[in-house]
């Protein structure tokens, strides 16, 4: 396909608005190390841990809960990072957990945990043991 002027026009008005269009949340989470959890204890908000592998079904579904979830002004203080499942199996080990799981921390202790849920109730009754 030939590119015309109009073809690019197009294409450029666009970019912004498809950049404008992607979930806010792809930035909220951060990868997980020891660094980032000891800065976000220290920081004094929430700090939730999901662990998170892409070809996981479960993960996927909890993903998709916690990015309409995760962007709402109560989690404003909050810390999201993700342990990659099939990377940080050092991680995984250390947690005691399978794929598909979310912790809750506050104050550097676990106040919530939960593996394997789908449901929007689920998600947040962790999210709303660290809040």
């Amino acid at each position: 396909m030939l590119l015309t002027r109009r073809h690019v026009a197009l294409l450029a008005l666009s970019l912004p608005l498809a950049a404008a269009a992607a979930p806010a949340s792809a930035a909220v989470f951060q990868p997980y190390t020891s660094a980032a959890f000891a800065a976000a204890v220290k920081a004094g908000g929430p700090v939730y841990v999901h662990v998170y592998a892409p070809w996981c079904l479960q993960c996927r579904a909890q993903e998709g809960i916690l990015n309409g979830i995760l962007t709402a002004p109560a989690y404003a203080n909050a810390t999201f990072l993700r342990v990659t499942y099939d990377a940080q199996k050092d991680v995984v080990a250390e947690l005691g957990v399978p794929r598909s799981t979310l912790i809750a921390y506050r104050g550097g202790k676990e106040t919530g945990r939960m593996s394997w849920g789908v449901t929007q109730d689920a998600v947040e009754k962790v999210l709303n043991s660290a809040r």
